[in-house]
């Protein structure tokens, strides 16, 4: 008969932990311990398909473990029994909000190279709402440039005489701003 396969071993109990926990909030601080159990928990969580790739894994999981320093103590062993997985979806927010981070100084940063003439990395504006609201940018831009291009053709029509009257100096001379000034009628250029 073929041999049973050993039991793969177990690297952390719900129950050792919970027990920790509860050992921890006895004494009123974190214990080396329960340190050690949340730092086997992240690397262990860092090891996943969709994360183990990433180039600033180690900085993930030091954000995770950052996080899970700060609010180890908010697990209730009176609401739940089940603190792997309290702690387990706390590493996962962290991580997702490491990630998020990320995104934005990447986008900051393809915008820049993207501003200079360079290429940005692979990916960039691929369906991001950044390169939609570029768009409306230089829309909004174009616009504003046409609105001051006619101010400034208005600008030209009208001039102003030493004595501060107006005078239009469109083609035929005559004009509200040049009746009744008083000043004469300066001669339109050809």
């Amino acid at each position: 008969m073929a041999e049973a396969k050993p039991k793969k071993a177990v690297y952390l109990t719900n129950k050792e932990l919970l027990a920790e926990i509860i050992n921890a909030k006895s004494k009123g601080m974190m214990t080396d311990k329960l340190a050690r159990m949340l730092m086997m928990l992240t690397r262990k969580y860092a090891r996943k398909g969709n994360y183990v790739n990433y180039s600033y894994n180690e900085d993930m999981v030091s954000y995770a473990l950052m996080m899970l320093v700060r609010t180890w103590n908010s697990f209730n062993p009176e609401k739940s029994s089940n603190p792997f997985a309290f702690y387990t979806q706390c590493i996962k927010n962290s991580f997702s909000q490491y990630l998020n981070q990320e995104k934005r100084q990447r986008n900051i940063r393809d915008q820049l190279l993207i501003d200079q003439g360079m290429d940005p990395s692979y990916g960039f504006g691929d369906g991001t709402s950044r390169s939609e609201a570029r768009v409306d940018d230089e829309e909004d831009y174009d616009a504003s440039q046409q609105l001051a291009k006619e101010i400034l053709k208005g600008i030209d029509q009208v001039s102003t005489v030493d004595d501060g009257a107006v005078i239009d100096l469109s083609d035929d001379g005559s004009g509200p701003a040049a009746e009744g000034s008083g000043a004469p009628a300066a001669a339109t250029p050809n």
